[in-house]
């Protein structure tokens, strides 16, 4: 990691996709309805749900794999889940600051304003 920021990032990311992981898999698969038949033509799916999708960065792949040290129970399919969360997370971080120029320094703080309220009458 290149600094603390990159590594609190990383380890916020993981921490979110394990929760949310786990709540997905805690969640009862609904009871399926039988078909209906519709006028409308069938739904297309999604453009993101490619066949072969994209394989996690080498850095969230590692940290994935790192999380069995936590849960010796995580298949693979939930280390590769893992590792997307973590690389989704981070393109959305580069989304937020996408110049590193305007990046807080540990000497910057808020701004104090201190005001009087009057009191009403």
């Amino acid at each position: 990691m290149a600094d603390r920021r990159s590594f609190l990032g990383a380890v916020s990311g993981v921490a979110a996709s394990v929760l949310l992981a786990a709540k997905a898999g805690a969640q009862a698969p609904a009871p399926e309805a039988p078909p209906k038949t519709s006028p409308l033509p069938a739904a297309q799916p999604s453009p993101n749900a490619s066949a072969s999708p994209k394989p996690a960065s080498a850095l969230a792949a590692a940290l994935a794999a790192s999380m069995k040290r936590f849960d010796a129970q995580l298949s693979d399919k939930d280390l590769d889940t893992i590792a997307h969360a973590i690389d989704d997370n981070r393109k959305g971080a580069a989304r937020l600051n996408p110049r590193k120029a305007t990046a807080l320094k540990n000497s910057d703080e808020p701004v104090t304003r201190f005001s009087v309220a009057r009191a009403p009458r």
